[in-house]
């Protein structure tokens, strides 16, 4: 039965009377949502921008200290990887046995 209802003319104004005062605060109000809704998107995006600019582009102390301690990390990287332990268990190899070695 409300399907037929579609079918019958409507008054100009709505099957309700509506004050107008109602019918400008519905508006302002999905106004202000919308408004709302696109500020807190443009706010997010602001972020994410700030965040991925101070991931690639750093700072120029930021940057330094960065490479400073890149630079700890490799020379104990290297003292670790150059220091060979000296006392072996019998059945311990050492780290190059499978390579040929022309002795």
């Amino acid at each position: 039965m409300n399907a037929l209802l579609a079918f019958f003319p409507r008054p100009e104004g709505g099957t309700a009377k509506v004050p107008r005062e109602w019918a400008e605060a519905s508006d302002w109000f999905v106004i202000f949502t919308m408004a709302t809704l696109f500020f807190l998107l443009g706010a997010f995006v602001t972020w994410a921008w700030v965040i991925w600019r101070r991931s690639t582009k750093p700072e120029p102390h930021v940057r330094l200290l960065m490479e400073l301690e890149d630079e700890k990390e490799r020379e104990k990287h290297a003292a670790t990887a150059s220091e060979e332990p000296e006392s072996r268990a019998p059945w311990e190899k050492s780290t190059d046995w499978w390579k040929r070695t022309e002795d």
